[in-house]
């Protein structure tokens, strides 16, 4: 009888066994995720985070669905910027070889969720960067997407953009979910530097188009067509994690300027027309263009900029700029007797963004606006003479006196032999001004002010007549100092006579010279 049993139940071990064979979870799935090879065609990647409170713990099976939401994602943004003309381009990842499972950094946090609501983003970034810091080859680039397990009550949960981050609660989504992963995309767009815009009207009809994702695109993405605006694609063009190879250091120091802008309405083409230069110590792929009304004195700023609509054009040459902005793109309903703003965006080939700002009034849906250069604007000023500047031991040249940058100055000579008062730097204007006075911005502090100056005027560089003589405030704003009338010249030039430093009273600085009108 035990022989009998045991002989029956030999073919059940054995069944069960080829069962379990073939249930068993697929050998990718088992392996320990710190074991787990990741990698990327990008130079630069999204850094993916999991932030645990001590009291909320991850939703399930968080990995999978997290892995296929953003590569649903990083798919999306890549077909868009080929609809742009920028090829299939999009956010890097690092992922496993077969693509199937992002890398996310789960970091369990310090404390319970309460203490990690909107309104202490900076105390989650300040724990996600102690983090990297401790584990340096765990970071991948400058953006990252913070998601939390959602907080029971559904209350405070951080869902937003913040600089280059963005924060998302995880409320168990599916990558086919129709609620939440709209949100996702968008606050992902403001953490990859995107600000809000909406469609033009010639697009919400459109299949191929649609909703703009930095609109209200977080409500339809999935349900119906939404996409991102040339505006959107042309910053994205230069994302540091858009990128699969370069030898440009990202988000560096820029010193740019939009000069000589000119922007009316023509009635004939039913458009803003603008156009314009600048001048940039990083190249400019692009330039964008926002119309944004302020529609029901909403305001403007972050979160009150969503019904503007862009454009985006190319650079002519190195420096130039020109657009029509057709009114009929503009919904009728933020036309009436509102105030706008036209923005002008630089996007340099380093992913910063140079913003200048342009208000204007609409009227019975026309735009009334007329932007003209500024007449003392320096762009075309040059410095023709000069009695000595320091270029020795520091390098402070006169033109730093009309570069349109208050942190740097001129300084007369100082390195042996030193310069003695008095000094003078004559100026060039190009073309003949007519001007009420002079500006004058001392140097930061007021240090090694000048005090007691001199201002000659010519229309030929030869004839000089003195404009007057004039005590300069030792105050560390600019100073605007009348010449008593207007006077009319191509020419200035300015001697200094003495400074308020009696001490060491050669030594002269200025930070910036200028031109006036009433």
């Amino acid at each position: 009888m035990k022989k009998m049993l045991l002989m029956f139940c030999l073919p059940l071990m054995l069944v069960a066994c080829k069962k379990k064979d073939v249930d068993t979870i697929p050998f990718e799935e088992v392996i320990p995720e710190d074991t787990v090879t990741f990698s990327s065609d990008h130079v630069y990647n999204l850094n993916v985070v999991y932030f645990v409170p001590t009291n909320n713990p991850a939703k399930a099976d968080y990995e999978r669905r997290l892995s296929e939401i953003m590569l649903s994602a990083q798919t999306f943004y890549g077909n868009q910027m080929q609809a742009n003309g920028y090829g299939f381009k999009t956010f890097g990842l690092m992922t496993r070889k077969n693509k199937t499972r992002i890398k996310i950094t789960t970091i369990p946090a310090q404390y319970t969720y309460d203490q990690y609501t909107t309104a202490n983003l900076s105390g989650i970034l300040a724990e996600v960067e102690a983090y990297f810091a401790a584990h340096p080859g765990e970071k991948s680039g400058e953006h990252n997407l913070i998601i939390s397990p959602s907080i029971p009550s559904g209350v405070g949960n951080p869902y937003v953009g913040y600089g280059k981050s963005c924060f998302w609660p995880d409320r168990g989504e599916e990558v086919t979910s129709t609620t939440g992963i709209g949100g996702l995309m968008h606050e992902l767009g403001h953490g990859l530097n995107l600000p809000h815009n909406r469609q033009r009207e010639s697009r919400i009809g459109d299949p191929s188009y649609g909703t703009s994702l930095m609109g209200s695109g977080n409500g339809t993405y999935g349900k119906s067509p939404t996409f991102l605006t040339e505006a959107d694609c042309a910053i994205l063009n230069t994302n540091q994690i858009f990128q699969t190879s370069t030898s440009i250091t990202y988000y560096g120091v820029v010193t740019a300027k939009v000069k000589r802008m000119y922007a009316s309405y023509s009635a004939a083409k039913g458009a803003i027309v603008a156009s314009g230069r600048f001048t940039s110590s990083v190249p400019v792929t692009n330039v964008t263009f926002y119309l944004d009304p302020n529609h029901n004195n909403e305001g403007v700023g972050v979160n009150k900029d969503y019904n503007a609509v862009t454009w985006a054009t190319n650079v002519i040459g190195t420096d130039s700029f020109y657009v029509e902005l057709p009114m009929i793109e503009m919904n009728n309903t933020y036309k009436v007797n509102n105030p706008a703003e036209l923005k002008v965006k630089l996007i340099h080939e380093n992913g910063k963004i140079t913003n200048t700002t342009y208000n204007f009034n609409f009227s019975n849906n026309i735009p009334v606006i007329n932007v003209t250069p500024d007449p003392f604007e320096k762009s075309d000023w040059t410095v023709i003479d000069f009695s000595s500047q320091e270029t020795v031991i520091e390098n402070k040249p006169a033109s730093y006196m009309i570069d349109e940058d208050n942190n740097s100055f001129w300084f007369a000579k100082h390195s042996s032999p030193a310069a003695i008062l008095p000094h003078h730097v004559t100026i060039d204007l190009s073309r003949s001004l007519t001007a009420d006075g002079f500006k004058i911005l001392l140097r930061s502090g007021a240090y090694r002010a000048v005090k007691d100056v001199e201002i000659l005027t010519s229309s030929d560089n030869l004839t000089w007549t003195s404009a007057g003589n004039f005590v300069v405030p030792k105050v560390s704003t600019e100073s605007k100092i009348p010449f008593g009338t207007s006077k009319t010249f191509r020419y200035f030039k300015i001697i200094v006579k003495s400074n308020y430093d009696t001490a060491e009273p050669n030594k002269s600085c200025i930070a910036e010279l200028g031109l006036y009108k009433n």
